[in-house]
Parts: C-alpha cells; structure tokens; sequence
C-alpha cells in the first residue's frame, strides 16, 4: 500500500531561490554585509541538491524563483544559460574523470612494485633463521603493511576517487532531461527541457503561468486567499 502512495504522490520541485539572476552563476560574498542570503551559487546548490538524492526523477521540476524582477528575455537566457553550463560541466567532468583514471594507472605500477618488495621482505622475515620477534615485527607486522599500502592507493584512486566525477556527470545529465522554470514576481514561467516545451520553439522562449504550483511567490498571498490576483 505504501509502494502504491508513493507512485501516486508527484515529483517536488528543486527549488532555488534567488535575489536576482545573476546569482545563479556568481556570488558576491561582500553582499552579506548588505543582507544578502547566498554564499553558494544557484548552480552549485542545484547539483548538490542533486547529488544527495538516492535516483534523479526526470519529472521533478527545477524552479528558479527569482526574488527581483526577470524580463521574458532574461528568463529565457538564464535557463539556456543553466542547460549551457550543464554541457560544459560534463565535459569537464569527463576529464576529471580520465585524468583519475590514469593516475591511478600510473600509481598502480609503482604499487604493484612495493607490494611485490613488501611481500617478498615479510617472507624472508618469516623464515626459521630469523628470530621470532624480528620474525613478529617484520614478517607479520611491517611489510606486509607496506605491501598492503601499496596496492591501497591506486586502488582507491581506480574504484573510490572517481565515483565523484561520475555522479557529478549523471546529476548534469539528469538536469538537462527535466524541465526547469524562472518564476519571478510577475508571475511569468520560462519553462523548458520537458515534454511540450521545446528547447528552441519557433519566435523564442514562451511564458506562462504556473498552475497548481506548490511554489509561492515571496511577499505573495496563498492562490485563492484574499489579495490574491
């Protein structure tokens, strides 16, 4: 029963909240001494939001509400802007991830050599003409630890330190599959990467307004209390 609520229940929206557009790619923060409430950019907040969940759905939504005011043009440059970084930073990502992978190539022969050396010292110290405490401190004690240092660094560069790189990427590319929308005061929607918004429609990027949206407009009264338009 549980299973089939939470098929039922919809996607929630990624939120970011932004003072003004510019925020979504550049931080001032000196603008704390005047208020301001963000030291990350909108972006890094958006792939980490990301990154901490279990899946991507592609039908969450991105909603950047933008606390100031957003012209149609503006809107619609800053979520090309979003999809532009997004394929930049994957193949950034993409090279970080390669440049990993051969230095752990590179570690692992280096490796390899010390862990032959370590398990080649600690068999000798562990035959009958040596000593029993030599034998305890060095042929069960310090070179098989070598020996085993050498294999642990390449190792976790190969399978450990590029896991980030990697879930960096799917985050990138899970952004560029849902569909993101700038809200601002006015109420206005730049919506697209979804089904029925085109990428490029013909005559520009369209408006509209959000229907049923959990996401309230700062400063806003709720949908249908008084005041509201």
């Amino acid at each position: 029963m549980s299973q089939q609520r939470d098929q039922r229940q919809p996607a929630s929206d990624v939120v970011i909240e932004l003072d003004e557009p510019g925020e979504m790619f550049a931080v001032d923060q000196r603008g704390l001494l005047d208020g301001a409430r963000r030291i990350d950019t909108g972006i890094d907040e958006l792939i980490d939001r990301l990154l901490a969940q279990k899946t991507f759905d592609r039908k969450q939504r991105i909603v950047l509400d933008v606390a100031g005011e957003c012209s149609d043009e503006v809107g619609a440059n800053l979520v090309e802007s979003v999809r532009r970084y997004c394929e930049l930073a994957i193949r950034r990502a993409n090279r970080q991830h390669d440049l990993i992978w051969r230095q752990g190539m590179r570690s692992l022969v280096s490796g390899s050599l010390l862990f032959v050396v370590g398990i080649g010292l600690s068999y000798l110290f562990t035959r009958p003409f040596v000593g029993e405490f030599a034998g305890e401190l060095f042929g069960n004690g310090v070179f098989l630890v070598v020996a085993w240092v050498g294999l642990w660094y390449p190792l976790d560069v190969l399978f450990i330190a590029r896991e980030q790189a990697k879930r960096e990427a799917r985050a990138l590319r899970a952004i560029l599959k849902m569909q993101v929308a700038v809200r601002a005061h006015s109420g206005n929607v730049h919506a697209t990467g979804a089904p029925g918004f085109p990428n490029r429609p013909p005559g520009g990027y369209r408006s509209v307004r959000l229907l049923s949206s959990r996401i309230r407009l700062r400063g806003a009264p709720p949908t249908g209390a008084p005041g509201a338009s």
